[in-house]
Parts: C-alpha cells; sequence; structure tokens
C-alpha cells in the first residue's frame, strides 16, 4: 500500500475542532511505527530519494521505495514534463510537504520482497502470547450490554460474534471492548449493538442503547478514474511509483480566486444540504464551519487539491487522478435485521458541485500532461482518453464532468472515513479523544472511521500513526495491564 503522510496543515486544523492531535504529533507517532529502508544506489539512479528526519528507521512496519520501480528514463520524462507544467520535483511526501513529482513510499519490506501490512508488523511476531487469541473466518456483529454506570453511561459486556459455518459465540469482555473494523463495519457494529440514531435502528427492530445520530454520517471518500493512452513503441516493465500532488492554483491559475469566492458564497447551501440528511448529527451551521476549514485548507495552506498518479505499464501510460477534498458527505447504515448484512452506503459523489468542478479541473491537467514535451514525444495523440473528438479542447465544465459520470468508469478511491468521527459530539462527533464512544463507558473505535476529515496523502500512513496515538492512550490509562 501506498505510504505518503497528509500535509501538515490538515493535520494542525485538528486542534481547532477539538482534537488532541497535531502535525508534530502525528509524525512522532508515525515515526514510532515505521522501519523505513533507504532506497539502493540503483533506485536512487532512477529518482528514488527521501529525507531521514520524516521517517522512523526502528518500528515494526517496513517500508520502502519498492525496489520493483519502473527502470529505464521513465521517472525522468514525468519529472520534466510535470516541471514544465509548473511542478517542482519533490523529494520526499512524507514530511508534511506534497506538492511535486516524485516516487513514492509503500509498505513493503524491499529486502525480503513481501508485502509489508498490519498482520506481518504487529501480530505475527506475538502471535505465541496467552493472552492473544486471534479468531479467523469469524465476524463481529454486535456488542452486548450490562447494567449502565452509575454516570448513566452504557457498560459492555461482551462481543458477539459469528463463525463460518452461522455458529454465534459470545467473547465476554473484563475492561473494555476495541472496534476496528473500518469505516463501513464500525458504524454497523454500533447501530446493531443498539448505539446510533434511533429511527434508523427501529426500522430493523433494534432496541436503542445510546442515541446517536452521528453514527454513520459524515462518510468522505474521493472518486478516482483514469486519463491515459498508448506509447509509441515501448513496453513499461516493474510498478511506476511515481506521484504528483498539484494546488488549487496549479489547477486554476489565475481564476482560483473567483472559485474560492464563488464556493464561499455557497456554503451555506452545501452546509444546509449536508444538515437535512445527516439525521440531526449536526447543525448547518456546524457543516459550514467545517466547509470553511476546508475551503481555507485548500486555497491558503500547503494542502493540495488533487493526486496524480502517473501509470506506464505495458504499453499503457497515462495517470490515475483524483480531487482530494470532497465537500459531499454521505452515509453508511444497517439496512437489514440479518447482523451479517452488508450496511447501506450512500457515497454522495458530486452532490455539491465544487467537488464536480475540482474533478475536471483535474481532469483537464493530466490530459494536458499527456500532450506536453517530452511525454507527448512518446505518445500516440490517437489514442488519448478521453479523446478530443469526445472531450474537445476547448469543452466546457458540464462537457467534461458528463463524461467523467458517464463515461470514465470513475471509482470510490477506498479512502473511505468519517463514520465514526473524533470531535466534539455537537460537531458529529461518535468518540473523544480517549478514542471512547459518547455515551458508553468502555467502548472504543480504532480505525479510520475517527478521522473526521478527508486528507492528502494516503490513508494507511495516517492510520498507522493514529492506531500508536490509540495505543499510547490505552496502554497509558491502564485499560491492559494485567491483573494483579
Amino acid at each position: 500500500m501506498t505510504y505518503i503522510r497528509p500535509a501538515s496543515s490538515q493535520i494542525d486544523l485538528w486542534p481547532s475542532l477539538g482534537l488532541e492531535l497535531d502535525w508534530n504529533k502525528l509524525l512522532t507517532f508515525g515515526k514510532k511505527g515505521e522501519s523505513f529502508q533507504v532506497p539502493s544506489p540503483a533506485l536512487a539512479a532512477i529518482g528514488a530519494s527521501y529525507e531521514p528526519s520524516s521517517h522512523g528507521f526502528n518500528g515494526p512496519l517496513s517500508t520502502c521505495i519498492t525496489p520493483h520501480a519502473t527502470p529505464g528514463d521513465l521517472h525522468d520524462i514525468f519529472n520534466n514534463t510535470f516541471k514544465a507544467l509548473g511542478i517542482p520535483p519533490r523529494h520526499e511526501f512524507s514530511g508534511g510537504e506534497l506538492r511535486g513529482f516524485g516516487l513514492q513510499a509503500v509498505t513493503q519490506d524491499g529486502i525480503a520482497d513481501v508485502r509489508e501490512d498490519a498482520a506481518r508488523a504487529y501480530y505475527y511476531p506475538f502471535a505465541d502470547r496467552q493472552n492473544l487469541v486471534a479468531m479467523v473466518n469469524t465476524t463481529a456483529t454486535r456488542m452486548l450490554w450490562s447494567q449502565d454506570s452509575s454516570d448513566g453511561n452504557a457498560v459492555a459486556s461482551a462481543a458477539e460474534v459469528m463463525n463460518m459455518n452461522g455458529e454465534v459465540s459470545t467473547i465476554y469482555a473484563d475492561r473494555e471492548i476495541v472496534l476496528s473494523a473500518g469505516a463501513l463495519r464500525s458504524p454497523a457494529i454500533l447501530e446493531n449493538s443498539g448505539v446510533g440514531n434511533s429511527e434508523i435502528l427501529s426500522r430493523q427492530s433494534i432496541d436503542t442503547k445510546v442515541h446517536l445520530p452521528s453514527v454513520g454520517e459524515n462518510l468522505q471518500d474521493q472518486t478516482t478514474f483514469t486519463i491515459s493512452a498508448l506509447a509509441l513503441n515501448r513496453n513499461f516493465t516493474g510498478y511506476p511509483p511515481f506521484v504528483a500532488h498539484t494546488s488549487i492554483y496549479d489547477l486554476f491559475g489565475s481564476n482560483a480566486p473567483s472559485l474560492f469566492n464563488s464556493t464561499l458564497a455557497k456554503l451555506p447551501d452545501y452546509a444546509q444540504t449536508i444538515a437535512s440528511q445527516n439525521g440531526g448529527a449536526s447543525s448547518a451551521a456546524v457543516q459550514e464551519r467545517i466547509l470553511r476549514t476546508q475551503l481555507d485548507l485548500i486555497f491558503n495552506s500547503n494542502t493540495p487539491a488533487s493526486e496524480i498518479a502517473p501509470i506506464g505499464t505495458g504499453n499503457a501510460i497515462g495517470s490515475a487522478i483524483w480531487p482530494l477534498q470532497p465537500f459531499s458527505r454521505g452515509s453508511v447504515h444497517v439496512s437489514s435485521p440479518n447482523k451479517t448484512a452488508l450496511p447501506s452506503i450512500d457515497a454522495k459523489f458530486f452532490q455539491l458541485d465544487f467537488d464536480g468542478q475540482l474533478a475536471v479541473a483535474t481532469a483537464r491537467f493530466a490530459r494536458q500532461l499527456l500532450t506536453t514535451a517530452p511525454l507527448s514525444a512518446i505518445i500516440n495523440a490517437t489514442t488519448i482518453n478521453p479523446s478530443f473528438d469526445l472531450v474537445p479542447a476547448d469543452a466546457s465544465d458540464e462537457v467534461w464532468l458528463d463524461w467523467i459520470k458517464t463515461k470514465s468508469g470513475y471509482n470510490p478511491n477506498y479512502h473511505h472515513l468519517g463514520t465514526c468521527a473524533m470531535l466534539p459530539k455537537d460537531m458529529g462527533g461518535v468518540v473523544d479523544n480517549e478514542f471512547r464512544v459518547y455515551g458508553t463507558q468502555n467502548v472504543r473505535v480504532v480505525d479510520l472511521s475517527v478521522i473526521p476529515l478527508q486528507v492528502a496523502g494516503h490513508s494507511t500512513s495516517l492510520l498507522y500513526g493514529v492506531a500508536e496515538w490509540a495505543a499510547q492512550k490505552l496502554k497509558a490509562n491502564g485499560a491492559y495491564r494485567s491483573k494483579a
């Protein structure tokens, strides 16, 4: 998985929203878990570089610039083409600054030549511990409750799970339950347990234990699609580890101030749209405040607007692209009394027109990349997709957006987050700064669902850093110390 940390300005915003984590803390926790492998001279020769201060070297998770990087001159061709379009080279993408083109790190042990993941880094080395049991081929369905605490908070006593044969078991909890099922399943498990919007729960005959309308709301993901062509007399091998981040000014140039003003004027309507469909999770005033912070990040900080990932595979060449900061907010909720049924996902892609404007501008830039030297010299121009017959050089935003929605084959980027947001409760929060679910005594959520706003970079690196932060909190309060 790609390993790029967010822009520093995005994380430094979080304390203004009530979170304790800022960029310096995230970088510290991220480095704690990382074991970065220095690029070899062969990789350096094709563009690989790094800044030691941006990486950890003694953590459990191996990262590297893949040794399978595309050989030859493709890096230099892309680099010089991006420079021709005003995008500078960038030698490090995990230090909080992202604008530029370069090579990205991945979660891979480049020495052993195996993909790295959480199991290899955090489970396998400790799998023989007597107090650690992994139940495979098993699905968590809900939590069970005991008598409320003296201050009225719900106390979870057990987790109910089902194996692949449909057999249900109960796992009792002496202290706490930590839910880490991801941004699509964690809110569903909370709802199946009676924690959520009572109106949604009642439709599935679920008794409400904690009325918390924000559960499952605030879903945010990016949309991704490809601008591509066929290369002339080229057959690219290896893995293309290239990435570029563009600012709003790279995409809109002198029109950026006008876009800022027009979008600012729309924020009240955007906020009302979000508030009207989130079941009382937060007010329009709260949503307008959050949207304004996003707008300011995009226009007045080092937060990039889009990611462009150049591709060279076989004789195909181009870019996978996605706008990084969607304003639209979706939801994920249970939709069946069957507790193992998949939840219903409504991503609301392109509901707010700012998201479409960013997608169109990014697509224009990516096609311009294909027609700019030196990259244009190795491309068969008649194979560019979308073609200039389909989307003319002077095509309007409407023509471009129609192509994106109906012909590009766009997909979710699978960076979904936000559905159990760490925010104050009156701002749509589900968990507090201790990762504890509001209204409960001993239930925590630790996964990407707690991240309140979409970020640049890639969510893998963010998640590992946040998980290290959560682990410190869990250990510090004594929840996981051995009993006397």
